[in-house]
């Protein structure tokens, strides 16, 4: 599989090509490296995980949104704070 499969099918489903090609290319390189695959299978892979992906709706369509903000740590004691006197 290639590059220009993934454009294809962002193309047919509707979604930014290049949005697609970086989810993709994210996709192969973790089944290639953490799960020893060749890359020529992982492509393979993380093209059929697409199409799936694009079957459930337009999960990709639109703005992108981050993690939510952690909530402000909250100041622990150290050692000797929690040491009785």
């Amino acid at each position: 599989m290639s590059r220009s499969a993934c454009i294809e099918l962002a193309e047919r489903a509707g979604v930014d090509p290049d949005e697609l090609v970086e989810w993709w290319s994210e996709c192969a390189a973790v089944r290639e490296y953490d799960g020893g695959q060749s890359r020529q299978a992982a492509e393979q892979g993380a093209l059929e995980d697409m199409q799936r992906l694009l079957e459930l709706g337009p999960w990709i369509v639109g703005e992108r949104r981050g993690p939510r903000s952690a909530a402000p740590a909250q100041e622990t004691l150290t050692t000797r704070e929690r040491m009785p006197k």
